[in-house]
């Protein structure tokens, strides 16, 4: 029976509530926001210019390979 009255001692547990005034948290977002602005535009922009012409370029190499092994097979 003595066992009973430390059940009333639970309810100190209401000091949990001190988590949820973590509400400073809401200023992490504010940094991922800052950093991709300016990361975003710039990125694209400088791989876009160089990878367009240089593609064109790459399909032409395979091709000379493969003339020379079409005379060797007959």
């Amino acid at each position: 029976m003595p066992s009973m009255p430390s059940l009333p001692g639970t309810p100190s547990s209401p000091g949990s509530p001190g988590m949820p005034s973590r509400p400073s948290n809401p200023s992490i977002p504010g940094f991922p926001y800052s950093p991709f602005g300016p990361i975003g535009p710039g990125i694209p922009g400088n791989p876009c210019g160089p990878l367009d012409p240089g593609s064109p370029g790459s399909p032409r190499s395979p091709r000379s390979p493969l003339s020379p092994l079409n005379p060797g097979d007959p």
